[in-house]
This record gives C-alpha cells, structure tokens and sequence, in this order.
C-alpha cells in the first residue's frame, strides 16, 4: 500500500513539474521583425501661431501644456506630405492665427506636421461669403450697383408683419366713431 502512494504521488509531482515548465516556455517576448515599420503615436495641438518660416517650412504655435497648466510655443515641420483643411498652402497661415495640428515626434526629436487645420471664425466666414458673393456679380456685371455694395435693410416693421385677419362684414367696427 505504501509503494502504490508513493507511486501515486510520484506521478502527481511529475505533472505539476512538467505544466510549471511548459508554463514558462510558453511567456516569450515577441520581437517585432526588422521589416516593420512601427508608426509613432499622434499628438495633438491646438494654439495661435507665433511665427511661420517658409524657408525652413517650420511653424511655431503658442499653446497650453495641459500637464503643467502653462503656456509654451512650439515649432512643427512641414513637408510634403502634410495635408491642410481650410487653407491650401502654408503661405496662408499668418501669425495670430488659430490652429489645430496633428503630429508625430521623428526620430530626430523634430515634430512634423500631418495634419493643419486653420480655425475659421464666424467673422471670417460671414465676409469670405461677402467677397464670393461680391466678385461674382462684379463678374457678371462688371461694376457693382448700391444695392450690392450694402446689404437692403428691412424695417422693423416689415420684420414684424403680422398676417392680415379675416373679420366677417358684419362683425366690423367703424372705427371713425371712436
């Protein structure tokens, strides 16, 4: 009796022995191949340009470091590859301009630029629309009259016309009495 426990529990240690070693086999590394490229994670910013250089194509940006609570400035690069929203070249950007970028920190410590975004207000919206308006009858026409210089104002009580009441004939007052 005593030999078969000692059997028993002889092979019970050897399974606990083998899984612990399968175990530990099995929590190797994964080692990326050299052949992959591992794109770095994008960062965002929102700020007012300070400065833009179109020689060394590097804008730097006021913003807010949300870490710290303080306002820093920096430069991102641009290169062909970065794509624009509400402008079409980076000649556009002028300092006090609002910006939102997307980009990525290289190898080199450089950020550089994938996205631009220049933040309209509804100030430049409204007289973008004005300018297209304006040019494109000054197009057709060749000059432009008053009226297309400066908007037609309505009176106010034109804004507030009330709709004309339906009153039965016999139901009128002669309002010359009163």
């Amino acid at each position: 009796m005593k030999v078969r426990a000692v059997v028993i529990y002889g092979i019970i240690v050897s399974f606990i022995l083998i899984n612990a070693g399968l175990a530990q086999s099995q929590s190797t590394q994964i080692i990326p191949d050299a052949t992959e490229k591992i794109e770095p994670e994008t960062e965002w910013l929102w700020g007012e340009v300070v400065n833009v250089d179109p020689v060394t194509n590097d804008i730097k940006v006021k913003t807010l470091d949300y870490k710290n609570d303080t306002e820093i400035e920096i430069v991102v690069s641009i290169d062909d590859k970065t794509t624009y929203e509400n402008i079409k070249f980076v000649t556009e950007i002028k300092p006090k301009d609002s910006l939102s970028i997307d980009y990525i920190i290289g190898s080199d410590g450089k950020n550089l630029a994938k996205n631009i975004s220049l933040e309209k207000t509804e100030i430049d919206d409204m007289q973008s629309t004005a300018t297209e308006g304006a040019s494109t009858s000054t197009m057709e026409t060749g000059t432009m009259s008053d009226t297309e210089k400066m908007p037609q104002q309505k009176s106010k009580v034109e804004e507030k016309k009330l709709p004309a009441l339906l009153i039965p004939e016999e139901n009128k007052v002669d309002s010359s009495k009163y």
